[in-house]
């Protein structure tokens, strides 16, 4: 097997997401060349502009995302240089926004070619054909519609967070066909959509729409569902951002700054019942919060490790400290000088230092590194793994709540045997109330049922494709359980904070000690250093901080937080990067040695903002909150439909799009023939013209009539939506479980498609210990004697202890 650097991947030019998988690769080592077309990537245009080392001109979001990739003109119809390249290639990947992807490569008879290919929709489907960007990829992808005010238009994340996501799953999916490729010979394509990545990375919206029959509904700064107070809020001299969703944080901030009453008032001393009385709570919050400066709302948080956290700008990002502790910045030179992102996680043994893109010269070739390539086999294997491309590959996984879990869920997918380590309170307590039943939506029908610690929905769809068994790590003999565990898997992957692991006996030297071949991946929110180490993280606190609120909003407002918080989707996927990285390292190494690996969530969030951290530091000033507007396209945005909270997104990107629009809804001549520079300078006034035409239709037909017209537009998806999504649903991409708690539910399935080895759904997700006599007496050999002694003594459990 080839060492990661050793990799040789050929990338076409084409949309944000191909570039941003092919960075991945890229700034990792792996060696990347770019086809260019002779007229230039047509992103070399965009952001501000900013002055290669070599004196070209580019926009700073191409720089950001061509960093440490060489670059060689050549005709599509060069077919001749194009098989040069892929001959001696591992992989190729292709990818097209706005117009539907075709392949400008065949493989040129390299029969182990990994062939990636990125597109909005994908190759099949009725809407294969129809043209997007990432505005409207936000929107049918059910990302937008959550964010914002009730009594408002939804708003957009600011940034190419769907091509992002593409790009990654894009990477996951090269590198698990590269596998397969090390072990078969063989190539494969792989496949991604953006509308099926973006279905993928929901948290609670589509499980409350099949197991409640609830829409997630945006709430303004707040969190939509039962958690508050979690959201941006106004104090004294700026924002704050408060994730106080637990119960037990919340009220040590409330005593710690004296505000006993609110702390004792039923109506809030319970998270349902909070839930239920946002108004009131905030009510009763707010004098305080406009009382108090940022600086000092955060020092109270800190000191009860309740997670509040600051409102940073761009510029203001670059000035953290403890991003700054932890040399997450990178100089890249050019004009002037830039900081860029370090990358998404650390791994032992790789030393990260993005260059600018430089020139590769055709008729060069690839570079003669044999040396890291390892041995290779170019005899075809008949013989594929049938679960997937990480069949014989055991993890334990101890991660909680969203980030870790989507990694092991992803993990699983991919073929790898995951053995969930529970504790017996996870799930929650034994008795939970009816009213947690109504507030989060989140239990079959709305009902609690005799075994809730295994009908939640926002648990059991994170959790496929696992077995889960429980240990005390509180008892010694838990702990001896899992070092036994330890000395039998490939990976350990845990999002504790980082005092944690140590404190319970298993640091990386102790796993290393107990397995010398253990990748241990943590997954802590600001990093295992740095005077942030210990602070509380969640999703929605790492976003803020990542300087994506400060950038979010309407025209005429301050900063919002997303509906869904992205930061979790964001670090599980690029756990799943680093183990595939650190999986293929160690199994190219002759001594087999383990990897340490890290994810600080705060360090993931961060390179998906990159583009707008080096045109602000370009700028010299940060961006302007735009709502769903663009800088170049006019006019943008989310227009009302008939019926209740329906809304279809609309993106004009040429002159020829707006006449189209213009002849559909009957303007005036006067108004067709408007130029892109008066369409931006009337904008309010034709968002109230589209307004007034797009309110006489419900959005999926005037969706496909808008297409056929050739006008950019898509629905605003909510939950119902995407689940009855027509696209979605006839390429088979949802995972339909049965579960003996819950029944045959509908789940997001896996934004990554593999040809010859696809990923599987091979188990519904476990009830709470399910496997404990097959993991402990099947794997680790222990006999029924010793399994009823563990169980009796509280090693061990199927359901949660009594209060």
């Amino acid at each position: 097997m080839k060492r990661f650097e050793a990799l040789r991947i050929v990338e076409i030019a084409g949309s944000p997401a191909g570039a941003y998988a092919a960075k991945m690769f890229a700034d990792h080592g792996a060696t990347v060349i770019k086809v260019e077309p002779p007229g230039g990537d047509p992103l070399r245009s965009e952001g501000a502009e900013w002055t290669l080392p070599n004196g070209d001109a580019v926009g700073t979001t191409w720089a950001y995302l061509n960093t440490s990739k060489q670059l060689v003109t050549l005709a599509y119809s060069d077919h001749t240089g194009l098989a040069a390249l892929l001959t001696g290639a591992d992989a190729v990947i292709e990818s097209s926004s706005p117009e539907p992807l075709t392949s400008r490569v065949d493989g040129a008879g390299n029969e182990r070619l990994v062939r990636t290919v990125i597109s909005p929709f994908g190759s099949s489907g009725p809407y294969t054909a129809y043209r997007s960007n990432l505005f409207t990829d936000e929107a049918i992808g059910g990302q937008l519609y959550p964010n914002g005010e009730p009594s408002r238009e939804p708003i957009r994340r600011p940034g190419l967070h769907v091509a992002y996501q593409a790009g990654i799953h894009g990477f996951i999916g090269t590198m698990a066909a590269l596998r397969v490729q090390d072990l078969t010979g063989r190539g494969q394509v792989v496949e991604v959509a953006h509308l099926e990545g973006s279905a993928t990375l929901h948290q609670h919206t589509t499980t409350m729409w099949t197991h409640g029959g609830h829409i997630l509904k945006r709430e303004g700064n707040r969190q939509p569902g039962a958690w508050h107070p979690v959201g941006v809020y106004p104090c004294r001299d700026g924002y704050v951002q408060l994730s106080l969703a637990s119960g037990v944080k919340l009220m040590d901030f409330l005593m710690l700054a004296g505000l006993t009453e609110i702390a004792e008032d039923p109506r809030f001393n319970d998270d349902y019942a909070r839930g239920a009385h946002k108004d009131e709570f905030d009510e009763a919050f707010l004098p305080w919060l406009m009382d108090h400066t940022a600086e000092e709302i955060v020092t109270l948080g800190q000191n009860v490790f309740a997670p509040v956290g600051l409102v940073p700008t761009m510029l203001e990002l670059l000035e953290d400290p403890q991003l700054t502790f932890r040399d997450y910045w990178r100089d890249l030179e050019g004009k002037p000088p830039l900081q860029l992102p370090r990358g998404p996680f650390w791994i032992s043994g790789h030393d990260l230092n993005s260059k600018p893109p430089s020139t590769h010269e055709k008729g060069v070739g690839w570079p003669d590194n044999d040396d890291l390539r390892g041995e290779r086999s170019d005899a075809a294997v008949d013989e594929l793994p049938t679960d997937g491309p990480l069949e014989g590959v055991r993890i334990l996984d101890l991660t909680r709540v969203w980030a870790g879990p989507w990694a092991g869920r992803m993990l699983g997918d991919l073929g790898a045997d995951v053995i969930s380590i529970e504790a017996t309170f996870n799930r929650g307590p034994r008795d939970v109330p009816d009213s947690a039943a109504f507030v989060s939506h989140l239990y079959p029908e709305n009902e609690i049922g005799e075994r809730p610690w295994n009908r939640f929905g926002g648990f059991n769809k994170l959790h496929r494709n696992r077995r889960s068994i429980t240990l005390n790590f509180r008892d010694e003999r838990g702990r001896e359980l899992f070092a036994e565990l330890v000395e039998k898997a490939d990976v350990v992957i845990e999002n504790f904070s980082p005092r944690v692991m140590p404190q319970l006996g298993f640091d990386f030297d102790r796993l290393r000690a107990l397995n010398p071949s253990i990748i241990y991946v943590a997954m802590p929110g600001y990093g295992s250093t740095g005077p942030d180490r210990d602070r509380t993280a969640l999703g929605p606190l790492i976003e803020a901080g990542a300087g994506l609120s400060s950038m979010m909003g309407y025209v005429d407002t301050g900063p919002y937080r997303s509906g869904i918080a992205w930061p979790d989707p964001v670090a599980g996927m690029n756990s799943v990067s680093a183990v595939l990285i650190a999986l293929r390292d160690r199994e190219a190494d002759p001594d087999h040695a383990g990897r340490s690996v890290e994810v600080a969530m705060i360090e993931a969030m961060v390179t998906f903002v990159g583009e707008e951290l080096i045109s602000a530091q370009v700028r010299g000033e940060n961006r302007e909150r735009m709502g769903n507007r663009d800088l170049e396209h006019a006019p943008q945005g989310v227009y009302p439909c008939a019926g209740d909270d329906r809304w279809i997104a609309i993106s004009v990107t040429s002159n020829e799009e707006w006449h189209a629009l213009a002849t559909l809804a009957g303007f005036d001549a006067d108004v067709a023939t408007l130029t892109l520079e008066e369409r931006h300078v009337q904008h309010e006034k034709l968002d109230t013209l589209i307004g007034h035409y797009t309110r006489a239709f419900s959005p999926h037909p005037l969706m496909a009539q808008l297409q056929a017209a050739g006008v950019i537009a898509a629905v605003v998806s909510d939950a119902r939506d995407l689940v009855e999504d027509e696209q979605l649903t006839q390429r088979g991409f949802w995972a339909e479980l049965d579960h003996p708690d819950v029944g045959l539910r509908r789940y997001p399935g896996n934004g990554i498609r593999l040809e010859l080895t696809p990923v599987t759904y091979r188990r519904t997700a476990p009830t709470l210990g399910q496997h404990n006599d097959e993991v402990i007496c099947g794997l680790l050999g222990k006999d029924a004697e010793e399994l009823a002694v563990l169980r009796k003594e509280g090693v061990i459990s199927e359901a949660p202890p009594f209060d």
